[in-house]
Order: C-alpha cells, then structure tokens, then sequence
C-alpha cells in the first residue's frame, strides 16, 4: 500500500465534508426560508437536508479516521476528541487553534445531527438553537481548513474554498432576508400590502367537466392561449368569480407538477347559497371565467412521516399533497365519506397507492371512524380537511403544533350584538369608524385600504392583516385566537373590536 494513501484520505476527505456541510445548510435555508416557493417542494428537499448532513458526518468520521492512520500526522485519539491536545501547528503563530476548531466544530455537529434525529421528543426551542449552531459550523470550518490543510496554496483547492464561501455567504444572507415566521399564511404578505388590487385575477378557459363521483363536478382550467399556467404548492386554492356575482374558493386537487392545468372538484352542496349551485347547472366546456389565485393558507410543511385525514369533498388539497410527495415519504390516508359512490377519486387512490389508503364508507363499515385507533402511536404531522365535527374531533385529539387543518365553512361564532367602532389606519393616517351594520373589511376598503378578500366568511384566511394595537374580537375560523393574537392578526371580513383603540397595519 502507498504510504501516502492515509494522507490522500484526509485531504479528500475534508473537502468532500466541507461541501456536503455547506449543502446542507444550504437547502435547509431553503426549506426553512421556502425562497424558492412555488418551484421547490418541501419533502424532497427535507430528504436532500438529512441526507447530505448525515453524509457529511460519515466524511468527518473518515477524515479523522485516516488522520489517526497516517504515520505521518501521527495524530492520537486524544490529538482528535480534545481540543488543544494536538500540537501540529501548520501556521506556527496560531498554535494549536486550527485544529482545536476542527475538534470544536466536530462535536457540533454531532450535536446538531443527534438532536434532529431525536428532535420529536426535545422543546422545539432547544432543538432549533442547537440547529442554528449549523450556521457558525460552516463558517468556522472554513478557518480551520484553510488554517491546518496542506492544499491552501493549490489552485483547485482555492476555488473549492472561494465557491463553498460563496455560496455560505448568499445562503445566509437569504436565511437573513427571508426569514419565515410560524403560523402565517400565504395570503399575509398580500392581505397587508396597501392599496392593491385583486391579486392575480385573470381568465381562465374551462377545457372538461365531468363527474368525480355523486353530486360531485370536476371542472379542468387551462389559460385562452394554452400557456404554462402559474406555480403553485399543495393545498393551494383558486377563487371563482361567477357571473352571478359570487365568489367561491376551491381546492387545487391535479398534481402540482403538471402546469398544463389547473383542476378543482366542487360539491353540489344541498345548502347551497347560489355558488356550488350556479357552477353545477351553468359551467360548460368552453366558457371563460375570472379566476383569482392560487393562494394557500393550508401548506404542505416538511416532516417524515404524514397522516392525511379527508372528510367527503375535503380530499381535493388531500389529493394534491399526496401527488407532491416522494415516493418513499411516509404517509397514511383516512378517506372518510357517506358512500364509495360519493366519494371523488376514491378509485384512483386505492388503486395508486394501496393499503396506504383507508377507505372508510358509513354505508359499508357504519358509524365514524375509529379516530383514537388510527392516531395511537403516531406523532407525525396530522392534515384535515373536512366537515366540522371530524375537524373538532382531530382538534381534541392532536396538539396543535402537529395539526394542520382547513375548514369547508365559518364555524358559528355568537359575539353578541354588533356595536359600532373606530380603527385607525396606521400607514395611511386615517381613522374609520365602523357601522354596527357594516363590515370592518368593507369599511377599511371604503377608505382607501384596497384589502384583497376572498370568502367573506372569515375561512380563507386571504384578508388578514397585522393587529398594530387594540384588542380584536375573533369571528373568523382561520386558525385559533390564540395563534392569531401570537403573531398579531385579524381577518377583518368578519371579525371586528373592543373599544375605539384599534390599529391596523394599513
């Protein structure tokens, strides 16, 4: 064997350590940033994170191996497991801190790695401190790199460093500049910003209708010149202004991946108030229709392993998430409904993915589904959509911050008898008083704010804006007051205030 072949190893090793290291801060920057959003996908990005982090320890281990093999280096077991141990000194004048930091950032990412992988039974807040120490690993890397290896002087080895550097340096500053708050929607940033118009709105050509299942329309959209139609990431929905006059929001159920089209199912419902209606006895092949969206409020966040739970029509964001998945992602589907024969895509589902599909039709099985059975021992992400006494169900039984769930309807919210009040407006400098009568939404937009709104019913969650001061009352169903009081939101479609004292960021 080449003598030289452990020293080879160790250098090899090293860099190949240090670029999977900066990759993997990289990509989850952007998981955590979704910088990329709509064009990137949460699951595989999550599989490249671990992946390339777990690697990069496997290379550490192997540098520090090969070091202790080289009978050159002559590196002990001490010299590797403790800082200052070790005397090789490549730049005189600093000692032992070269190496000593090779040693430090060891036992952070061991740190970092050991955490994540037992990251669902630590406080979020411990993990993601020690997480954040990943970013001052890649930087500290590269002092002890180019202060303790051999290479420095090589031309190779100089652009190597100058581009990992690099790309450290532009994925920080994006961690930086778009950072993502917990608990927001997608509508937020569109929902504060003043004076705009309806977001988005544009005509879009009807290709098909069909059947999904009974009482259950499919309707496929594409644009008048058949062009690529815009991004858009799981659970997002679009809004249908009818001719009528209404405005209805449904779930994009085709795969996120295919732009040739746009697909919603809508459920001819028996309450309908002119909206499911209209679209069942009136949308034809052929006709145009104003289209507004996509927008999202129910996103699809990374985890391993998921538990998807439908309720009827709420398998249309359920359909999209599960296309957008990896193939070895983790997941289960509880498809609940009254009959098989109402049930859109059911077919289609068990035949796709098997036994990771529960079907369960009251007609078939009776009574509901065994809700405690299917949730023992899972402590994934819980996704529902559906009618209101399943989302309550799930409500009682998963903690909130591993429950995400859409409604299909406000839930009703008695706030007593409506007073008339006032809100200033904190951008434009103006104070609005609103009738007893009146909406806050419609008075803001009476008074210059321009706020986009979707549903009117305080579901869509497309409204919200941020609470400067003053106590809101919640009428809205978008996510519990408690989580719109901690980033400081209302949806003022619906929802209205306590006292004179209110201010909005608008």
């Amino acid at each position: 064997m080449d003598p030289a072949i452990w020293w080879y190893v160790t250098r090899s090793s090293a860099i190949i350590a240090w670029a999977l290291m900066v990759i993997s801060v990289m990509w989850g920057i952007l998981l955590a940033t979704r910088v990329m959003k709509p064009k990137d996908s949460p699951g595989w990005l999550l599989d490249l994170h671990r992946w390339m982090s777990g690697l990069s320890v496997v290379f550490v281990g192997l540098h520090m191996f090969s070091l202790y093999m080289d009978n050159f280096a002559h590196f002990t077991i001490p010299d590797l497991f403790v800082p200052f141990h070790s005397q090789y000194a490549k730049v005189a004048s600093l000692g032992p801190w070269p190496v000593a930091l090779g040693v430090l950032c060891f036992y952070i990412m061991i740190a970092v790695q050991g955490t994540s992988l037992m990251m669902k039974k630590l406080p979020r807040k411990y993990w993601k401190a020690i997480h954040y120490s990943s970013y001052v690993l890649v930087l500290v890397v590269s002092f002890h790199a180019g202060w303790s290896g051999t290479d420095v002087r090589a031309w190779a080895y100089r652009i190597t460093a100058l581009v990992l550097i690099f790309i450290t340096t532009v994925a920080l500053i994006v961690r930086i500049l778009f950072p993502k708050p917990a608990k927001t929607l997608a509508a937020t940033v569109e929902g504060r910003r003043p004076n705009q118009n309806v977001a988005n709105k544009h005509n879009l050509a009807i290709t098909k209708t069909y059947s999904a299942a009974a009482g259950i329309m499919g309707i496929d959209f594409i644009t008048p010149m058949q062009e690529v139609m815009p991004a858009w990431v799981p659970g997002s929905h679009i809004t249908l202004h009818l001719p009528n006059g209404l405005q209805r929001q449904y779930s994009l159920c085709s795969d996120p991946a295919d732009r040739t089209h746009y697909s919603v199912a809508v459920l001819n419902s028996p309450n309908s108030r002119g909206g499911s209606s209209w679209i069942h006895e009136n949308l034809k092949s052929g006709m145009t229709i104003e289209v507004s969206g996509p927008h999202n409020h129910f996103e699809l966040e990374a985890a391993q392993e998921y538990l998807f739970v439908a309720g009827g029509i709420g398998i249309t964001p359920m359909k999209a998430m599960i296309d957008s998945l990896p193939q070895r992602r983790t997941w289960r589907l509880l498809y609940a409904g009254r009959s098989r024969s109402s049930m859109a895509f059911v077919d289609e589902l068990v035949a796709e993915h098997g036994s990771r599909v529960i079907v369960h039709a009251d007609d078939e099985q009776g009574g509901h589904p065994d809700l405690d059975a299917l949730l023992a021992g899972f402590d994934g992400h819980v996704y529902v959509c559906g009618p209101e006494p399943l989302l309550n169900a799930m409500i009682q039984r998963v903690p909130a911050q591993r429950l995400h769930f859409e409604r299909f309807s406000a839930v009703d919210r008695d706030a007593g008898e409506a007073e008339q009040f006032e809100v200033t407006l904190s951008r434009s400098h103006k104070t609005v008083t609103v009738g007893k009568d009146e909406s806050l939404l419609d008075a803001i937009n009476a008074n210059g704010g321009a706020l986009i709104s979707s549903c009117g019913e305080g579901v869509c969650g497309t409204c919200e804006v941020r609470v400067l001061k003053g106590t809101p009352v919640h009428l809205d169903s978008v996510m519990s007051d408690e989580d719109k009081d901690a980033i400081g939101v209302m949806y003022p479609c619906i929802s209205r205030s306590i006292g004179k004292d209110l201010v909005l960021d608008i």
